[in-house]
């Protein structure tokens, strides 16, 4: 049976430059880079995939990088967008920035290295240095999922976070709320910045405004919502709901209800935004705005592998598909008595 040694003597280059070209952990030229792809074909070392990617420069793979692997929502993206490309005949490697946008570019040319076909990513970063990160080439189509930068020429799948925003409100506020308190997360992040938008937008229409001082920020993560939930919650008067820009904010807000001493719904309304497939385990079952992972997953992966289409016309620059949430009434919220 052929070995790496066989393709290294049938190419005349070294085991560790072979090594290289066929894991794709450093540059090798076109000219080295075919003389390889010739003896893996002479010797029959290589299997199919493999010579075939060495031969196109890409892969049957896919990058998705995602901004909080932790976070449910997270996970079931992962899941569907596996899902949709295992279908096609593609597997994912998925990588966790972990919110931080240094990683998530570190991530990037990592993916190139590796030939992916083609990058989704769940963006972490902001600012126009930032942007211009994305808009170089990556080595591969690559579209933007969840979240959007302003001004970037990349196709984007999601969410209409205005109107989860607004939905949410809405419900709380049919509810008879009128002080009402919201978690967001970082500042600059899209479904951060329009999920507050949707917030103030319903608060607009019912003739209200919002309190700067029950607006705060949290950064997507249950343990700083903890944190900030507790002084909403000393307040001499204190706020009847709290509308959190993502599930696990929701989470920390319900734990420093319990902890301080309250009881939600009948003290404290609490509503999130994404939905989580053990949210009705928990007592109160959580209130969300849902979306509708799958079909995000099912369209982001088609619209990059639209991309790769071998003699299809190059799609347009900045296409968007986004989708409607779905309002989820459960037991964390009640009506002003």
């Amino acid at each position: 049976m052929a070995n790496i040694r066989d393709v290294a003597k049938h190419a005349g280059v070294s085991i560790a430059t072979v090594s290289t070209a066929l894991n794709g952990t450093g540059p090798v030229s076109e000219k080295t880079m075919r003389r390889i792809w010739e003896a893996v074909e002479a010797v029959g070392y290589a299997p199919n995939g493999i010579a075939r990617s060495l031969r196109l420069g890409r892969s049957r793979l896919l990058g998705l990088i995602v901004s909080e692997i932790t976070n449910p929502f997270f996970g079931a993206l992962t899941l569907a967008v596996e899902k949709a490309a295992r279908a096609q005949g593609y597997a994912v490697i998925v990588c966790n920035s972990n919110e931080d946008e240094a990683r998530e570019l570190e991530l990037l040319e990592l993916l190139k290295v590796q030939r992916v076909a083609g990058i989704l990513v769940a963006p972490s970063g902001q600012g126009v240095k930032y942007r211009d990160s994305l808009s170089r080439d990556a080595g591969a189509p690559l579209i933007t999922i969840d979240r959007q930068i302003e001004g970037l020429e990349r196709d984007f799948v999601g969410l209409d976070n205005r109107a989860a925003g607004r939905m949410i409100t809405d419900y709380i506020l049919r509810l008879g709320h009128r002080r009402i308190a919201f978690i967001g997360g970082r500042m600059g992040v899209s479904t951060s910045d329009l999920r507050f938008e949707g917030f103030c937008d319903a608060l607009a229409a019912a003739g209200l405004q919002a309190d700067p001082a029950l607006c705060l920020r949290a950064d997507f993560r249950g343990d700083a919502a903890y944190t900030v939930a507790q002084p909403l919650l000393a307040m001499a008067e204190r706020p009847t709901a709290i509308v959190a820009a993502n599930n696990v904010m929701a989470l920390g807000a319900l734990q420093a209800i319990g902890d301080l001493g309250f009881r939600c719904p009948q003290d404290v309304s609490v509503a999130g935004i994404d939905d989580f497939p053990w949210s009705t385990a928990l007592r109160p079952r959580l209130t969300t705005v849902a979306q509708p992972i799958e079909e995000i997953g099912q369209a982001a992966v088609e619209m990059l592998l639209d991309q790769l289409t071998e003699g299809s016309a190059p799609a347009a620059a900045g296409r968007s598909r986004i989708f409607q949430p779905t309002l989820i009434a459960r037991d964390s919220c009640a009506a002003v008595g």
